[in-house]
């Protein structure tokens, strides 16, 4: 999917960019009006591809790190990570909030970076290396943090594409050094989703065309990898909300 079409039309409002970093009088937010933040998916000037979708299941392992979910909320990041500032960019459909830590051991820097975004979805970044950017001074230490970080399911910086390959199956897309999963696939809802979406919705339905509606819902999945000299060395994955 690329950057303007991967919205999904979910019903279902807990999540996502205001669960995931909820707004904060603290002085724990900080707002940086600028685009340098060059690794996010949600940057006004990532070049995403355009990839249709397929119906196919990802692993939920794949989108967990260091005990930690991709739609986990901002407390359950700090408690794993430590309290990070929150930085606000953009706005509309391109508004970010996100939580950068770094490796604490300077030889190889290493970032772990979660973001929300509008809607109901949720990313982290794991990436080495890469051009600095405004905000990136905001990034805490953590002895988590290293290249030997991976997912349960073995995703994670210096793999192979084979190894990816191996974990993922065949990717959606190959361009260059980059291998692109893009998936969409349903989900049946509970029965505290269907009524909570039944609840929210601003028109008043019949059971048959509420159960029509809501029995379902799309949950999008993304994985985004890029290589060098056939080692990952940018990881990307992104899900949306599934409560």
């Amino acid at each position: 999917m690329n950057r303007k079409s991967k919205r999904l039309p979910i019903m279902l409002t807990v999540g996502g960019f205001f669960a995931l970093f909820p707004a904060a009088s603290n002085g724990q937010n900080v707002r940086l009006n600028d685009t340098s933040d060059w690794w996010s998916m949600n940057n006004e000037h990532f070049h995403g591809r355009d990839v249709k979708p397929q119906d196919k299941d990802l692993d939920a392992r794949n989108f967990q790190i260091a005990g930690v979910s991709v739609n986990d909320g901002f407390e359950k990041i700090a408690a794993k990570f430590g309290r990070a500032k929150i930085v606000e960019r953009g706005d509309a459909s391109f508004g970010r909030s996100q939580v950068c830590y770094v490796s604490a051991d300077d030889s190889a820097k290493v970032h772990l970076i979660f973001e929300g975004a509008e809607g109901e979805e949720s990313y982290f970044y794991l990436f080495v290396g890469g051009a600095d950017w405004k905000g990136s001074s905001l990034c805490v230490k953590s002895n988590l943090v290293s290249l030997n970080l991976r997912t349960p399911a073995g995703l994670g910086l210096g793999i192979t594409p084979a190894e990816m390959k191996a974990i993922l199956g065949p990717p959606d897309l190959v361009a260059g050094d980059r291998v692109i999963y893009s998936r969409v696939v349903e989900r049946k809802a509970t029965p505290q989703q269907f009524e909570r979406s039944r609840k929210e919705y601003p028109e008043i339905l019949s059971d048959k065309r509420a159960h029509e509606k809501f029995d379902h819902f799309p949950v999008g999945m993304s994985i985004e990898a890029k290589f060098q000299g056939a080692k990952l060395i940018y990881l990307l994955v992104s899900k949306t909300a599934e409560e």
